[in-house]
C-alpha cells in the first residue's frame, strides 16, 4: 500500500512538473439519481496545507485523520505530509434551482466540485451519460474519450460549472490563443458562427480598450433549457427561448463577455455594495449607444424617477438585481456616479485609473472605493454617491434679465459639498457648454447674455444624477409598473388580469361611475373595449384628445391633466392577457399597439431636455 501511494505520488510529480500541491479529481453525473458522485485524490512532494469547503447539498466522506474541520472558517484543512496522497469522496444532491439534470440535460452551475484551494494543477475526469456533449468552465485543455472528459488546469478554480446534453452541438473558433465555444441545441446550430464572430470581436474589443488579455484560455456560449441570460467565469449562459433573438448577438453577449473582466476574473467584495452591474453596463449597453448617450442617461432618469426616486437606498445597499427597484439604482444610479466621476477626472484620466484598477486586481476582489480611488474620486465623492442616498435636486429662482445680463438663483441640494453643475448656452451662431462651480444651498448666478434670442439651459446633457423637472418628464408605462396607489376603473372584476402587472392597484371603480373626483391627483388606469363610455368622454374631452383603432389592443399612457405632481392615466383597448404581459418590455414606451398580440405600432413621448432658465 505504501508502494503505491509513494508511485502515486512521484506519478503526480513527474506528470505535472511541479512540486506543489496537485489533485486528480473524478465526478459521475447520475441522472437517475439527480446527483453528483465524485473522489478528490490530493498529493504534493512537500508537507502542506490545503483547504477545502463544500458547497450547498455537498456531503463529504472521508475518515483520513489528516483532515481536520475548522467550525471558525467552515472549512476542511487537509494536512499533506509530503508522502502519500489524501483521498476523499464527496456526493453533491441536486436540489439547487439554478442546477438542472434531466434525461437529456445537465446544468451544473453551482460548481460541480467543492471549492479546493491552494492546489496549483489539476485534473477533472466528468463522467457523463452516453451520447451526452459539454464542457466545463475555465480550463486549460479538454479532450473526450467515449463517455468521459478530461479537463485540465494550471490552477484550480473555486467555481467549475458544467453543461451537457445530447442535443448539443460543439464549435470552436480560436483567437489569440483564446478558443471561443458554442454548446448549441441542434434547432439553433445555425446561430453558431455569428456568435462565435461576435465573442471573437467583443473579446478583441476590450482587450483592446482595457490594453489587457482576455482572463481566461477559453470563452464559452452555452444554451440551456431554463430562461437564463447571465455570465459564468469563462462561460455565458443564454435560454432556449431569446438565444435567437438579435439583442441577444447584438448587446447581450457583449454585457456577458465584460462580465468576464467584471464579476469573474474580478470579484465584488461587497464591503459597500455591489458595484459590478454599474461597471459592466457602463461598458457595455451604454458603451454601444454611441450615437444618443444623452437620451440613454436621461431614460435612466426616468427610470430612476418611476422605481426609486421616493423609495431608494444608498448604492452601497445594493447586492442584486431583485427587480426594477433595485435595477435602476445598482445599474442606473450606478452608471451615472461613473459618468460623473468621468467628467471630474477628464477622459484620459477615467481610461487610465480602470486600466490601472483591472491589472491590479485580476484575480482578487475589489470595493466601490477601490475603483473610485483608482478613478480619482476624493473621500466627498465616494461618501455623497456610495455611502449616501440623497440625489441632486436643483430648483431656480428670482431670474432676471437686463441690458444682456441674465441672473438667477441656483439652489442645489445633494451632491458633494462642492460639486459642478454644467450648462449650455446657445446664441445665434454658436453653442457654449460650461460649468458653475456650486456649494450645497442657494448659488447667485450671473451671465451675460449676447440678446434676448438666446437660450440658457441647466444640464440639458444630463450629466447630474437629479431629479428631473415636470418639464422635463416623459409620460411612459414605467411610471404605472410601481407606482404606489393606483386607482382602476373598468367593468366588474376586470382589474384581475391588471394586479399582475401592476401590482400596486389599491381602489377600482365601474367604469360607468367614473368621475372627476376620482381622477384628482391620482394614477389611474382606465379599461375599455371597442368604444369609449360616455362619462369617460365627458371627462376628458377638454383636456385630451387620444385614438384608437378598433379591433387592435391599445396602450397609451399620458400625464394626468387632474394633478399638479407626477400622476398618470393610462388608456387600455381591447387587453388581453397576453398583451399585459409584453407591456412590461415597452416600460419607456408611451404608446403601443398590438395585433393578435404582436406589437405593430409603438411610440415614445419627446420632452425638452434641461432645466430652461432663460430663451424661447
Amino acid at each position: 500500500m505504501k508502494k503505491t501511494a509513494f508511485t502515486l505520488l512521484i506519478l503526480f510529480a513527474l506528470y505535472f512538473k511541479s512540486f506543489g500541491a496537485a489533485a486528480v479529481i473524478k465526478s459521475e453525473i447520475d441522472i437517475n439519481l439527480n446527483m453528483i458522485k465524485g473522489s478528490i485524490t490530493i498529493a504534493s512532494t512537500k508537507a502542506e496545507t490545503v483547504n477545502l469547503a463544500l458547497y450547498s447539498d455537498m456531503q463529504l466522506l472521508s475518515d483520513d485523520k489528516r483532515i481536520k474541520y475548522n467550525k471558525n472558517t467552515n472549512e476542511y484543512v487537509i494536512n499533506l505530509d509530503g508522502l502519500s496522497p489524501v483521498i476523499i469522496s464527496y456526493i453533491k444532491n441536486i436540489s439547487s434551482e439554478t442546477d438542472t439534470i434531466n434525461k437529456d440535460f445537465i446544468s451544473i452551475y453551482s460548481s460541480i466540485i467543492p471549492a479546493v484551494t491552494n492546489i496549483e494543477k489539476a485534473e477533472l475526469y466528468i463522467n457523463i451519460p452516453e451520447n451526452f456533449q459539454g464542457l466545463a468552465s475555465q480550463f486549460v485543455t479538454y479532450s473526450q474519450n467515449q463517455n468521459t472528459m478530461l479537463f485540465t488546469y494550471n490552477t484550480l478554480p473555486k467555481n467549475i460549472y458544467f453543461a451537457a446534453s445530447s442535443n448539443y452541438i460543439i464549435k470552436k473558433i480560436t483567437q489569440k490563443n483564446i478558443d471561443i465555444y458554442t454548446l448549441l441545441f441542434k434547432e439553433h446550430e445555425n446561430l453558431s458562427y455569428k456568435l462565435l464572430q461576435k465573442a471573437a470581436y467583443y473579446i478583441e474589443m476590450y482587450e483592446n480598450l482595457f490594453s489587457t488579455h482576455f482572463p481566461y484560455h477559453n470563452f464559452i456560449i452555452a444554451e440551456d433549457v431554463n430562461p437564463y441570460g447571465h455570465a459564468l467565469a469563462s462561460m455565458a449562459v443564454f435560454g432556449s427561448a431569446i438565444i435567437d433573438k438579435d439583442f441577444i448577438a447584438d448587446r447581450s453577449l457583449g454585457h456577458e463577455v465584460l462580465h468576464q473582466w467584471f464579476g469573474a476574473a474580478i470579484e465584488c467584495s461587497m464591503t459597500d455594495g455591489n458595484f459590478l452591474e454599474a461597471i459592466t453596463t457602463y461598458f457595455s449597453d451604454y458603451f454601444y449607444e454611441k450615437d444618443d448617450r444623452i437620451k440613454y442617461r436621461k431614460d435612466i432618469l426616468t427610470k430612476y424617477q418611476a422605481y426609486a426616486a421616493y423609495k431608494n437606498f444608498p448604492l452601497k445597499d445594493f447586492i442584486y438585481n431583485a427587480g426594477r427597484k433595485e435595477q435602476s439604482i445598482g445599474y442606473g444610479k450606478g452608471l451615472m456616479v461613473l459618468h460623473m466621476a468621468k467628467n471630474k477626472a477628464g477622459d484620459d484620466a477615467f481610461m487610465a485609473g480602470i486600466r490601472k484598477f483591472i491589472n491590479d486586481k485580476l484575480y482578487s476582489s475589489a470595493s466601490w472605493k477601490d475603483l473610485l480611488t483608482y478613478i480619482g474620486m476624493n473621500e466627498d465623492f465616494y461618501k455623497s454617491w456610495i455611502l449616501g442616498k440623497e440625489d441632486i435636486i436643483l430648483a431656480v429662482n428670482n431670474t432676471g434679465y437686463q441690458n444682456n445680463t441674465l441672473t438667477f438663483n441656483l439652489i442645489r441640494k445633494g451632491g458633494e459639498e462642492e460639486a459642478d453643475v454644467p450648462f449650455t448656452y446657445i446664441s445665434e451662431n454658436h453653442t457654449v457648454t460650461g460649468k458653475f462651480k456650486t456649494k450645497k444651498g442657494v448659488n447667485q448666478i450671473v451671465y451675460t447674455l449676447k440678446s434676448d434670442n438666446d437660450t440658457f439651459i441647466i444640464d440639458d446633457r444630463y450629466d447630474l444624477m437629479r431629479a428631473l423637472y415636470p418639464a422635463e418628464t416623459v409620460s411612459s408605462f414605467d411610471y404605472l409598473f410601481w407606482a404606489d396607489d393606483i386607482l382602476f376603473a373598468g367593468d366588474k372584476n376586470e382589474d384581475k388580469a391588471f394586479r399582475k402587472v401592476f401590482p400596486n392597484i389599491k381602489d377600482t371603480v365601474h367604469i360607468r361611475k367614473l368621475s372627476l373626483h376620482h381622477l384628482k391627483d391620482k394614477n389611474v388606469i382606465i379599461a375599455m373595449e371597442n368604444t369609449v363610455p360616455q362619462t369617460v368622454a365627458e371627462l376628458l374631452k377638454s383636456k385630451l384628445t387620444f385614438t384608437f383603432e378598433i379591433g387592435n389592443t391599445t396602450y397609451k399612457i399620458v400625464k394626468n391633466p387632474y394633478s399638479k405632481g407626477d400622476k398618470f392615466i393610462m388608456f387600455s383597448f381591447n387587453h388581453t392577457k397576453e398583451s399585459l404581459n409584453k407591456l412590461t418590455h415597452y416600460g419607456s414606451y408611451s404608446y403601443i399597439s398590438l395585433n393578435k398580440n404582436e406589437v405593430i405600432a409603438k411610440e415614445k413621448n419627446t420632452m425638452p431636455n434641461g432645466i430652461k432658465i432663460f430663451g424661447r
